[in-house]
């Protein structure tokens, strides 16, 4: 049985898209899934640079995932024989915006899963649909549920175990963060932080962005987003003057494997998920990526895998599939009382 509900922020109740959840909900899984891969291609990309070259990298990579997504969506448009629709579509600001601050993002991000530790980087990142739920509960009245704000809370806890800013040391939790510290492996660890934080704060702006324009099917959003994104992500790196010629064949082999899965097919169910979720379930499930970078870290890049950031995952899968849970025991409680209503000839409420 599908999941659905009624946009936010919509005229009226006749004219207003109608959320499918279900979709909702896989779309994010995917999406977040890509996402958490973008450190391990990102890394392969820039491998064998020098450390002053590999630091101007990021706008070049994030630029490449726009570019694909944008081909990809197009491409999809031509197809479908939807060229025209995406034409005729109405461009309003959320729109230019939700393109350009997940462009910016996700440059950001790129750049700093290259100066710290993609946990570091990951978790910084996440600091986003915090900012996106207040948002979206400030400006579209959006309610958060007792359940969805225990969920929330769940795997905001879980990352701060899973780098450890809150873990069990000497018998008592401790809790800090250490955001000015360098070490052999990452000695511009300070700037990968600070970059990995802003990248939360376009992140978040980008989801709430999302939630606007609900009418725009999810081709023809995708198609602007990917070109808005690929504009702001194209600016950054003629600012930043990489030096793309460093880059070799194996590099560009690996950047390719990050502009599709982690480029067309994350950000693209991105888009279909913010369409058919509320905020706050998007930022529940959107913490899965966080589980898969770490994964990759612990697996290609030996970085150590705690007890503290066990947990912290075991947190993060808990509170991203508890609103699916929810939502599944709800609508079997809620089918048998509509029969029941329809049997006795009754008007279901």
């Amino acid at each position: 049985m599908t999941s659905t509900e009624v946009a936010p922020g919509t005229a009226n109740a006749g004219s207003a898209y109608v959320m499918n959840k279900n979709l909702g909900f896989l779309a994010m899984i995917i999406s977040a899934t890509g996402m958490g891969m973008v450190g391990f291609f990102a890394r392969g990309a820039i491998a064998g640079l020098s450390p002053e070259i590999k630091q101007y990298m990021g706008g070049v990579l994030a630029f490449g995932r726009m570019a694909t997504g944008l081909i990809g969506f197009i491409v999809i448009l031509l197809v479908t024989k939807r060229w025209a629709a995406f034409r005729a579509s109405r461009l309003s600001f959320a729109v230019i915006m939700g393109g350009v601050c997940i462009g910016t993002s996700l440059s950001l991000y790129i750049t700093s899963t290259l100066l710290t530790s993609i946990a570091n980087a990951v978790f910084l990142i996440y600091t986003g649909p915090l900012f996106c739920t207040l948002l979206a509960r400030i400006f579209r009245k959006e309610k958060i549920s007792l359940s969805n704000g225990i969920f929330l809370v769940l795997v905001f806890v879980g990352m701060l175990f899973t780098i450890e800013v809150l873990k069990f040391s000497g018998g008592s939790f401790q809790f800090g963060f250490d955001s000015s510290a360098s070490t052999p492996e990452f000695p511009s660890k300070a700037l990968g932080d600070l970059l990995g934080l802003l990248s939360g704060v376009f992140y978040g702006l980008a989801l709430f962005f999302y939630g606007y324009r609900t009418d725009m099917n999810s081709d023809i959003r995708g198609t602007w987003n990917f070109l808005w994104a690929a504009v702001a992500t194209g600016v950054i790196t003629i600012m930043l003057r990489p030096q793309v010629s460093a880059l070799t064949p194996t590099n560009w082999t690996w950047a390719s494997g990050l502009f599709l899965f982690a480029g067309l097919i994350a950000l693209g169910f991105l888009v279909i998920a913010g369409r058919n979720l509320p905020a706050v379930e998007m930022s529940c499930i959107s913490y899965w990526e966080c589980v898969v970078a770490l994964l990759f870290g612990t697996f290609f890049f030996k970085e150590a895998m705690t007890f503290a950031a066990a947990i912290g995952g075991l947190l993060i899968i808990a509170g991203g599939v508890g609103p699916i849970i929810v939502e599944f025991f709800v609508k079997r409680r809620a089918l048998p009382k509509a029969e029941e209503h329809w049997q006795e000839g009754e008007p279901i409420r």
